[in-house]
C-alpha cells in the first residue's frame, strides 16, 4: 500500500483496540441521553421553518392524546388553539428573522383540552439538515392555574374592607393589605418588616396585643374587641381575630383580621334606642317565630291584653289569644307573611276590659339566613279613626248631593257660561261643542281674533268628564319664544342660566284636566316636535331633567291663522297640524252673526255698569243700529271695549256712545271691500294711539286684538305705523 512514517504502523494497528472503551462510553452516553429524552415530560422536538415536526419525544405526545407518528404527519399549526394560530405564524417569522424565540403557546389535545406550554426554541443554520429549529417546551398549565388562583386570592385580600395582616414570631409584619395601609396612612414599605410595637405604641402592644398574639402562637384562635384612634378616621371600634398558621416546626405566623365594627356598635346603640321607642308606642307590636311563639311583645300589647311579659314571651299565639276563629284567622295571615308577603287586614276584636275594638293588623316578614324565619306584627287601634271615616263618608255624600244640585242649577242658569247669542251660526257651534265635549278628542278652535275662542274652550271643559279638574290656559303668542318651552314643559333647578328653582310647567299642571293652548300657531318650529310627542305618548321630561313624566290631559287649541297655508309655506309641521285637527270648530266672526249684537251689547252694558257701580236703563235705538251695522274687525273683544268706553262716558241712565268712532257700513259705498274697511279701522286706531301698537291705549288694545295679530295685519295690509307717530 503506502509507506508509513516511522513508528506509525504499530499505532494504526493498536488504535481499534484502544478505541473500544471510548465507543462503549459514547454508546452508553448516547443511550443515557436517549433514555432521558424518551422519558422527559417536557417537549423536545425538531421542526423545519414551515412548521412541520421532524422528531419529538413520546411523553408530550401521550399527554396530547396522539402517537408520535400522528404528530409527525400533522402540521404544528393544527395543534395550536384556533384563536392563537396567528401567534404561531408570528413565532415562525421571529425564528426566521432572529434565530430564537421564547414565550407561551396554547396547545389543544385530541379531546379539546387546552394546555399552556412555555417554550424556548433556537434555529440551527449549520449541518446537513439545516436550517432546522430545536425546540424545548414545558407544560406550565397547572402552574399558571396556581398563579392565577394565588393572584385572585391576593386581589380578594387586597379588595377587602377588613384589614388583613400576617405577623411572625418576632412580632414583625410580613403581610399588610391595602385596607390596613389606608387606615394607617402608611406605605407598604413603612410597614413590612417593622414591629407591631413600633406602629401601635409600646403601651397598647404590651398590655393588649402581645398577650393575645402569644395565645395564638400557642395554637388558639383569639377574638377580642379594641378601640383604636386613627389619625384620619378618629376613634373606631375593631373586632380583632387571630388565626394560627402552622409551619414546619409549629405555629410560626399569625394571620390577623381587623374588622371595623363602629357602625355595628352604633347600630346596636340605635337598636336599644328603638327598643325604648317601641316600648313607648301606642301601637301593639310583637315578633313571632316560625312556631308561632312570641319573641317580643311591647308594653302596649301587654296593656291591651292585661298580661305580664313572662305570660307572653315563649308562648304560642293560640295560647295567648285562645283557640277560636280569631286565632285561625291570625294563623292564616301569618302563613302568608312567612311566604315573604307583607300582609295587612282589618279585624274587630273583643278585649277583656276594653270591649270590641277595630284593629289594623300589619305583618312584615323578617329574613333569616335562608328564608323568612320571623315576622313583625303591628296592631293599631283604629276604632276612633273608623268612626271619623264613617262621619266623613256621610258628610261627603251630603256634599256630593249638594254639588250635583248646585251644578245643575248653574248649568240651567248659564247654559254655555258667558257665551251670549241666539244666532243660527252660534247655535251650530254650540251643537258641535255639545257633541265633542263628552269625548277626550283634541279640539282645534278656529276663528278671528276676539271671537270668543277661549269661552268655547272653557265650555268644552265644563261639559266634559274632566269638569272637576284643572283648566290650564297658555297664550303661545304672549310668551317670548325663548321662554315658551320652559313655560310648557317646566324645568329643573339649574337647567339653564337663571333657573334657580324648579318650575312646574303648564303640561304638568294640566294632568287629569284640560290644557288650552291659545294662538298655537305661534309655537316655534323647533318646539313643535316635542309637543307632537306629548300628544302621541302622553309623556315628557322637564328641561334639564332625566325622569320621564306620564300625564293624562285633554288638549284644546285655538288659532286665528290659516293652518293649511302655514303648512304649505313650511311655517307649521304637517304631522302636528293633522294631530291637532281632529275635531275643528270654527267660531264665526261677529259680522256673520249680527243678530247677536243687541244681546251682546246689553250683556256688556250690564257687566260694565255693575263693575263701575252705574245704573244704565236704556240704549238708544240709533246707537244699537249703528253698532249692528259696524263690521267689528276686532269682533266681540272690540265690541266689549267699545261698550266699556261708552259706559265710562255715560253720566245718566241712557247709554252715551262715541259714535263718531264708527262709520256705518251702509254709508261707505258699494265699492268698499272688507279689506278696505279693515284698513281704515286700523288706521283710525293708529291715529288715536299716535302709532303706538301695544300697551295701555295702544292700537292693539283699542282694536281688541293682541300685538302679534295686529303686526300680522299691518304687514298684510301694507300699513306703516311709523307714519302715525309724532
Amino acid at each position: 500500500m503506502g509507506v508509513h512514517p516511522e513508528g506509525t504502523r504499530d499505532f494504526v494497528k493498536k488504535t481499534p483496540v484502544e478505541l473500544d472503551p471510548i465507543q462503549r462510553a459514547l454508546q452508553e452516553n448516547e443511550d443515557w441521553y436517549r433514555d432521558l429524552v424518551e422519558h422527559s415530560q417536557d417537549l423536545l422536538c425538531i421542526h423545519d421553518l414551515q412548521g412541520r415536526l421532524l422528531s419529538l419525544n413520546p411523553s408530550p405526545a401521550r399527554v396530547l392524546g396522539y402517537s408520535v407518528d400522528e404528530l409527525l404527519h400533522m402540521p404544528m399549526r393544527e395543534l395550536i388553539a384556533p384563536e392563537f394560530r396567528h401567534q404561531f405564524d408570528w413565532y415562525l417569522n421571529e425564528i426566521r428573522e432572529t434565530g430564537e424565540s421564547r414565550g407561551l403557546m396554547v396547545v389543544m389535545s385530541r379531546s379539546g383540552e387546552r394546555r399552556i406550554w412555555e417554550y424556548h426554541n433556537t434555529l440551527r443554520t449549520e449541518g446537513i439538515a439545516s436550517p432546522i429549529v430545536r425546540g424545548i417546551a414545558h407544560d406550565v398549565t397547572e402552574r399558571r392555574r396556581y398563579e392565577k388562583t394565588l393572584h385572585e386570592y391576593e386581589r380578594v385580600v387586597e379588595g377587602l374592607d377588613e384589614m388583613i395582616l400576617v405577623v411572625d414570631r418576632q412580632y414583625r409584619y410580613l403581610i399588610a393589605n391595602d385596607a390596613f395601609l389606608r387606615r394607617r396612612g402608611l406605605t407598604r414599605k413603612q410597614v413590612i418588616g417593622h414591629s407591631v410595637e413600633q406602629l401601635i405604641g409600646e403601651s397598647v402592644f404590651n398590655s393588649i396585643v402581645k398577650p393575645k398574639l402569644d395565645e395564638c402562637f400557642e395554637g388558639k384562635v383569639v377574638r377580642y374587641e379594641l378601640r383604636h384612634n386613627y389619625p384620619q378616621f378618629g376613634e373606631r371600634d375593631l373586632l380583632v381575630s387571630y388565626f394560627p398558621i402552622e409551619g414546619s416546626a409549629g405555629v410560626d405566623c399569625v394571620a390577623a383580621i381587623l374588622q371595623d365594627i363602629t357602625e355595628r356598635k352604633h347600630a346596636e346603640d340605635r337598636l336599644r334606642e328603638y327598643e325604648k321607642v317601641i316600648e313607648g308606642l301606642d301601637e301593639m307590636i310583637v315578633v313571632v317565630d316560625r312556631n308561632y311563639r312570641y319573641l317580643i311583645a311591647n308594653h302596649a300589647f301587654l296593656k291591651y291584653r292585661e298580661m305580664e311579659r313572662k305570660e307572653v314571651i315563649g308562648r304560642r299565639v293560640d295560647e295567648v289569644v285562645g283557640r277560636d276563629p280569631f286565632a285561625a284567622l291570625i294563623k292564616t295571615k301569618m302563613d302568608e307573611c312567612f311566604e315573604g308577603k307583607v300582609v295587612r287586614y282589618e279585624l274587630r276584636y273583643k278585649f277583656p276590659n276594653l270591649g270590641e275594638r277595630d284593629l289594623l293588623a300589619s305583618y312584615f316578614p323578617i329574613e333569616g339566613r335562608s328564608s323568612v324565619d320571623r315576622l313583625a306584627c303591628i296592631l293599631e287601634d283604629i276604632t276612633e279613626r273608623k268612626q271619623a271615616e264613617e262621619e266623613l263618608r256621610l258628610a261627603r255624600e251630603k256634599l256630593a248631593e249638594e254639588k250635583v244640585y248646585f251644578e245643575q242649577a248653574i248649568d240651567t242658569e248659564l247654559g254655555f257660561g258667558e257665551i251670549v247669542g241666539q244666532s243660527k251660526a252660534l247655535r251650530s257651534v254650540l251643537e258641535q261643542v255639545s257633541k265633542v265635549a263628552a269625548t277626550d278628542a283634541t279640539v282645534l278652535i278656529l276663528g278671528e281674533t276676539g271671537t270668543g275662542k277661549e269661552l268655547i274652550a272653557r265650555a268644552i271643559h265644563r261639559m266634559s268628564k274632566r269638569r272637576g279638574t284643572a283648566f290650564i290656559k297658555m297664550n303661545c303668542g304672549a310668551i317670548p319664544s325663548g321662554l315658551l318651552e320652559s313655560e310648557l314643559f317646566g324645568h329643573e333647578k339649574g337647567a339653564f342660566t337663571g333657573a334657580v328653582t324648579k318650575k312646574i310647567g303648564r303640561l304638568e299642571l294640566a294632568d287629569q284636566g284640560t290644557l288650552f293652548l291659545d294662538e298655537i300657531g305661534e309655537i316655534p318650529m323647533a318646539l313643535q316636535p316635542k309637543l307632537l310627542r306629548v300628544l302621541q305618548d302622553q309623556e315628557f321630561e322637564r328641561l334639564g331633567g332625566t325622569r320621564t313624566l306620564k300625564i293624562n290631559f285633554r288638549l284644546v287649541a285655538a288659532t286665528n291663522r290659516d293652518f293649511a297655508q302655514g303648512v304649505q309655506e313650511g311655517e307649521f309641521r304637517s304631522d302636528l297640524y293633522y294631530r291637532l285637527n281632529v275635531f275643528p270648530v270654527r267660531v264665526p266672526p261677529l259680522r256673520e252673526r249680527r243678530e247677536d249684537i243687541p244681546l251682546l251689547v246689553e250683556h256688556f252694558v250690564r257687566k260694565c255698569a255693575t263693575r263701575m257701580n252705574k245704573s244704565i236703563a236704556s240704549i238708544p235705538a240709533t246707537t244699537m243700529e249703528m253698532l249692528e251695522l259696524w263690521d267689528w274687525p276686532g269682533n266681540i273683544r272690540e265690541l266689549e271695549n267699545f261698550v266699556e268706553r261708552s259706559v265710562i262716558l255715560t253720566q245718566g241712565s241712557v247709554l252715551q256712545s262715541p259714535l263718531k268712532e264708527l262709520e256705518s257700513a251702509s254709508e261707505r259705498g258699494t265699492g268698499d271691500t272688507l279689506e278696505a274697511i279693515e284698513r281704515e279701522h286700523i288706521a283710525s286706531a293708529l291715529q288715536q294711539s299716535h302709532g303706538q301698537l301695544s300697551g295701555v291705549n295702544g292700537a292693539a288694545e283699542r282694536l281688541g286684538m293682541n300685538r302679534t295679530t295686529l303686526q300680522s295685519k299691518l304687514k298684510r295690509l301694507g300699513i306703516d305705523p311709523q307714519k302715525y307717530r309724532n
